[in-house]
């Protein structure tokens, strides 16, 4: 009997997938608004948006006219500028800022977009908590407050924001939302196309995310991965977030 019972006992343990507390997920039915799926405890916690901020960052871009297509502008890289990736030393456009999630070109972008500005799209677009003030006592906030600082946004958050971008609800240019869809398109697998965009950062634990949405004769998912770790394998965002949604019934 205590046999049969420490046997199913392994058995339910090595069958059963285990999530970390520290992993979220939430995918939403755009067309719907139904919510198909979540794991993790943290579907309505906020923590710093890191690199997807590029998505907002583009609509403004776009809906300012300081971003014109997915070409134009090419900015140059600058001694000074953040250099983490040597890729990031080449010149940039809007569509390799966000294939290489390129720091200093949103930073320009910012100051190009001015902190009023940018201010009073957070507000239009009901983006996280828009709070733009940066790291404490610093005066940053148009250079660091997406970089695990003051600007805070929940996967919940996340994907109700991607559900108006796909829909065309947000209050932007049909221009920057067609743009922005453009530079975030990665790639088609199994008839559906995935459009999104990582991001990380290190406040005190490591954060990851992806974000973005899948599409596929008329049907559209948009979703919303971060992991919390002292230390992440990020490759595996994507991958996981595939593995994800095809538990989650929706490819």
């Amino acid at each position: 009997m205590i046999k049969s019972v420490f046997l199913s006992f392994i058995f339910f343990f090595v069958s059963t997938p285990v999530f970390s507390s520290e992993e979220n997920f939430i995918v939403l039915d755009a067309l719907t608004g139904k919510i198909c799926k979540t794991i993790g405890i943290g579907a309505e916690e906020r923590v710093s948006p890191c690199s997807t901020f590029k998505i907002p960052l583009s609509l403004m871009g776009f809906d300012s006219g300081v971003l014109e297509d997915g070409q134009s502008p090419t900015w140059s890289y600058q001694e000074g500028y953040s250099d983490f990736l040597e890729s990031w030393k080449a010149d940039q456009t809007p569509l390799s800022w966000m294939k290489l999630s390129c720091i200093w070109y949103s930073q320009v972008l910012t100051a190009k977009l001015g902190l009023e500005k940018i201010q009073q799209y957070l507000s239009h677009l009901l983006y996280g908590n828009q709070d733009m003030t940066g790291d404490e006592g610093k005066n940053n906030g148009l250079t660091r407050a997406w970089i695990s600082s003051s600007l805070k946004i929940s996967p919940q958050e996340q994907v109700l924001f991607l559900q108006k971008l796909v829909l065309g609800q947000l209050a932007i240019s049909a221009h920057a939302i067609e743009m922005t869809k453009q530079i975030l398109f990665m790639e088609e697998f199994n008839g559906w196309k995935l459009f999104g965009k990582t991001g990380w950062g290190s406040p005190n634990k490591e954060i990851g995310w992806f974000v973005g949405w899948i599409e596929k004769e008329g049907r559209c998912y948009t979703f919303a991965y971060n992991i919390l770790a002292e230390k992440i394998d990020l490759p595996l965002r994507i991958p996981r977030t595939k593995q994800l949604l095809e538990e989650a019934g929706v490819l």
